[in-house]
């Protein structure tokens, strides 16, 4: 009986220990993001990688979402060949219509459990036309926004020379 006590008590404060290991990530609800990677496969083939931070774990699209916007964009920069500025698709200099913008679904990664919080690395899958064929030089802001609503940081890519 006596050895009975020594292991529930045994087991308890071992409990307690190995609960109190247990560090809550302790991250801002409004994600934050940074620039990882850029590898380019071939001229229209390219994966853009991001580290990202999210305090409530409310990252990605939840099963049968039909209505929710993408959460994870890449807006279109090119180098202008004049005079060297990198410009947004959208700069009324360069007499474009419309912002060039790749966007993106994630899948819910929020954590099961009691702690939420939540911090792991996005890689966007570019396929396709990406590039235009005049703009030798161009990159990529990227924005994520989580299921609340909550827009990033913005970062932004390395220069990407097209070959």
């Amino acid at each position: 009986m006596k050895e009975f006590k020594y292991l529930g008590a045994s087991l308890i404060l071992a409990t307690i220990v190995l609960s109190a290991c247990v560090k809550e990530k302790n991250f801002p609800t409004t994600p934050v993001i940074a620039f990882k990677k850029y590898e380019s496969y071939t001229t229209d083939s390219a994966d853009c990688v991001i580290t990202f931070k999210d305090g409530d774990g409310d990252i990605g699209v939840l099963e049968g979402d039909t209505v929710s916007p993408n959460d994870f964009r890449l807006k279109y920069l090119y180098k202008d060949s004049t005079d060297g500025v990198f410009k947004h698709f959208d700069d009324p200099s360069t007499l474009a219509m419309d912002t060039l913008f790749i966007s993106y679904r994630v899948p819910n990664l929020t954590p099961e459990g009691q702690y939420k919080a939540l911090d792991g690395e996005i890689r966007a899958k570019l396929r396709g036309l990406i590039y235009f064929p005049t703009h030798q030089i161009v990159k990529f802001e990227v924005t994520l926004f989580d299921r609340a609503g909550h827009r990033s940081n913005v970062v932004t890519t390395d220069e990407i020379v097209i070959p």
